[in-house]
């Protein structure tokens, strides 16, 4: 029986000359057409996962209002540390600090942080920007009612206890700022300011860097469905040739030979 079954395995020219039959060119057209389309299913569903992608990343960028994203009385977490974030309310000037021998573009100077006071009462620290020193043009944050944007850090946890003068800081944290408990945890790097106001501090640039979205595995997943589905047409087409041809091998070989011409010696 093994004998048989080896002795009817198709050569490659077997299954090369009855795939170019009628019958299974119309039928590897059809795979073709199959393919294709699965091709291009799984194609479409995986950028569908990248759109989906895309959309939840940039609503995840988009800017969310300080009150709702840092209450009162409780720390920066780890998932809200980089997130864009705006807020509305006055600077309140007498409670501005400055962050001593902070650096930008080479140059050593100081951040310039302001308390904004927010529509319950409550402070926000606003890191609005870098200047060379204390008595440069922009120190003094603009008057009355303004919205902002910008990227959440959490506090800065060095230079804890470093000597400094009065209304000078060595880092961001509510321990130095000393503002109360009405103020929020963290602070806001400035990005924009409405309105905008002329001498100003330098923006020191600090891109949000907020967490990233859940991988969509079903929109994946189907993308990967389709293109399974590609393969196994390809797989049972071959495998109807292989048959085919087979069958056709075993036919040819159970025949009886032919007779032999009679000699005419």
């Amino acid at each position: 029986m093994t004998h048989q079954v080896s002795m009817a395995r198709p050569a490659p020219s077997d299954l090369g000359r009855l795939a170019l039959t009628p019958r299974f060119l119309l039928r590897a057209g059809l795979a073709l057409l199959l393919i294709l389309a699965f091709a291009f299913l799984g194609y479409w569903q995986w950028e569908r996962t990248q759109d989906v992608l895309a959309a939840e990343r940039a609503a995840l960028a988009e800017p969310v209002a300080i009150d709702g994203l840092n209450p009162i009385g409780q720390a920066i977490t780890s998932e809200t540390v980089g997130r864009a974030v705006s807020a509305v309310g006055s600077y309140q000037s007498q409670d501005q600090r400055l962050v001593v021998h902070r650096g930008l573009n080479g140059s050593t100077g100081i951040w310039v942080v302001t308390p904004l006071e927010l529509a319950d009462g409550s402070l926000v620290a606003v890191m609005r920007g870098w200047l060379p020193n204390g008595d440069a043009p922009g120190l003094q944050p603009p008057a009355g009612q303004v919205s902002i944007s910008g990227v959440l850090q959490a506090d800065e946890s060095f230079y804890k206890g470093a000597p400094t003068t009065p209304g000078e800081i060595a880092a961001i944290s509510q321990q130095s700022l000393n503002w109360g408990p009405q103020a929020r945890s963290g602070f806001i790097v400035l990005a924009s300011q409405d309105p905008a106001t002329q001498p100003a501090p330098t923006p020191v640039p600090i891109a949000p860097q907020a967490t990233d979205v859940a991988f969509p595995f079903q929109n994946f997943f189907y993308a990967f469905q389709w293109w399974v589905f590609a393969l196994f047409v390809v797989a049972v087409y071959l495998r109807w040739l292989w048959l085919d041809a087979q069958l056709l091998k075993e036919e040819s070989m159970s025949r009886p030979p032919a007779p032999a011409e009679p000699s005419l010696d």
